[in-house]
């Protein structure tokens, strides 16, 4: 897996990285947040040595949390190199060549800060974190924002139970957030509640 060569900073205690992926043809997007107990990687793709290094800066990681059955990616090295736990809904577990290190449900509460929402229809483990404290909402493969298709749901070629997808995406519509991130795309900085709401109308 390629590793991304370019870190940027969308606020705050907030990152993103993506790198493309010949194999599938895609953009891979990955995310750390940094809450009290220390950064977060969420979906990470490798990152080359010196964004990793201006990553790291003054922060100790704390955890990795895959948001689906489909985003083992860089998770085994992450959680090797840092030496923290890798996070994921036990649906994922199935579908990994790893095992995590603690299984979450729907609602459950990832470091005190970061709420999973299981998103069932989408792939095995799907799920959304939710950080309400700063009004952002983090997806996986439920919601993408690739320049080639614009800010769409997963099409339903790739989704278990499309019907039932759409249903779990309305549940996202019941949190507050302004800010969302994706697994596949660029962030959406602002407004992205109202954009969901537009989408699902």
């Amino acid at each position: 897996m390629k590793a991304a060569d370019e870190l940027q900073r969308i606020r705050d205690g907030l990152w993103f990285w993506q790198a493309y992926d010949p194999a599938n043809k895609v953009d891979l997007s990955s995310c750390a947040i940094e809450l009290p107990s220390g950064l977060v990687f969420i979906d990470p793709i490798p990152l080359a040595d010196e964004p990793l290094a201006e990553l790291l800066q003054n922060r100790t990681p704390a955890a990795v949390v895959l948001t689906n059955g489909n985003h083992e990616r860089a998770a085994a090295l992450f959680r090797d190199k840092f030496a923290v736990p890798v996070f994921a809904h036990s649906d994922a577990q199935p579908e990994l060549t790893i095992r995590v290190d603690h299984t979450v449900a729907d609602d459950a509460l990832i470091l005190d800060a970061l709420r999973a929402v299981h998103l069932p229809g989408f792939v095995p483990g799907e799920i959304a974190l939710h950080h309400a404290q700063e009004s952002a909402l983090h997806v996986g493969d439920a919601l993408i924002n690739l320049s080639a298709h614009g800010f769409i749901p997963l099409p339903a070629k790739y989704c278990a139970d499309a019907k039932l997808a759409l249903r779990s995406l309305r549940k996202l519509l019941q949190l507050d957030f302004e800010l969302m991130t994706f697994a596949h795309g660029l962030p959406l900085v602002t407004k992205a509640k109202s954009r969901l709401s537009q989408l699902l109308a």
